[in-house]
């Protein structure tokens, strides 16, 4: 009779952990949080963070909540991490050693100004865009998003306008990623109409939103482009649709586009919008 042969044992599975060979673990592995964090737009929990990276519960938190407290990272009311602003200022672009938020910060002023509304910067993170500076209008109620809030980009106006005058190519990697949720009735929800969309916001060379994600806000934006001819971010307005009607943001269209363009030229950009 042929003995059994002794249960094979599982191949140990390789960590997620990469050692830079420094000897800098407690680095490496926060570096790790930092990484899984950042892979994750739509958030992650600390309990999935420990189950990816194979580390203690208690080492996740402490590097979670510091990177919270520092703002590169942040925690969400369902206690889900998600990148940071921070994290992204570090990675926005710069020309002559000037940062993108820091040069178009005097375009936003002039837009707050001239429109009296909360005027925004953003830029794209995935498959989503992220608000990097703001300027609160002078309006008496206040309808401003705070530094490092997500937005879907189908149904923005920054999140379309960049969209619009991205490479063809990348343009199309972003579509490809995009779940076109539907938040309301009028809402965007497919690529087709998207498309048709972004070719209107060439043609204009602006997109609004008109509460198709939050019913009555409505905000109006215009792209930024670098010095190589790319949208890389977007400037807009945001306000109540009591205020800030559809007839109104069009009025309101070429002084944002104006605005774009200044913030535009200090980046050593050229808009080619009309």
């Amino acid at each position: 009779m042929r003995s059994k042969s002794p249960p094979r044992k599982p191949a140990a599975r390789r960590s997620p952990i990469d050692d830079s060979g420094f000897s800098t673990p407690s680095l490496d592995r926060a570096l790790a949080v930092l990484e899984c964090i950042g892979q994750h737009p739509q958030g992650i929990s600390l309990s999935e963070i420990v189950e990816k990276l194979g580390v203690s519960m208690n080492f996740v938190y402490r590097v979670a909540q510091s990177l919270a407290a520092h703002g590169y990272a942040h925690r969400d009311a369902d206690k889900r991490f998600r990148i940071g602003a921070k994290m992204l200022l570090l990675c926005q672009p710069v020309h002559d050693d000037v940062p993108l938020a820091e040069a178009a910060l005097p375009a936003l002023r002039w837009l707050s100004e001239e429109t009296g509304e909360a005027a925004h910067l953003g830029m794209l993170s995935g498959h989503e865009g992220i608000v990097l500076e703001r300027v609160i209008g002078r309006a008496l109620i206040k309808f401003y998003v705070e530094r490092g809030t997500r937005f879907p980009i189908h149904t923005s106006a920054p999140g379309k306008v960049i969209v619009a005058y991205l490479p063809e190519a990348e343009r199309e990697r972003t579509i490809a990623g995009m779940k076109f949720e539907r938040f309301q009735p009028w809402t965007i929800s497919n690529r087709q109409d998207f498309l048709a969309c972004l070719e209107t916001v060439r043609a204009q060379g602006y997109a609004v939103d008109a509460g198709e994600h939050l019913e009555g806000h409505h905000c109006l934006g215009a792209p930024i482009f670098d010095a190589g001819g790319e949208a890389i971010a977007s400037l807009w307005i945001t306000g109540p649709s009591q205020r800030l009607s559809e007839e109104r943001m069009l009025n309101l269209a070429p002084v944002v586009k104006e605005a774009a363009r200044m913030a535009s030229a200090a980046l050593g950009g050229k808009p080619v919008v009309r």
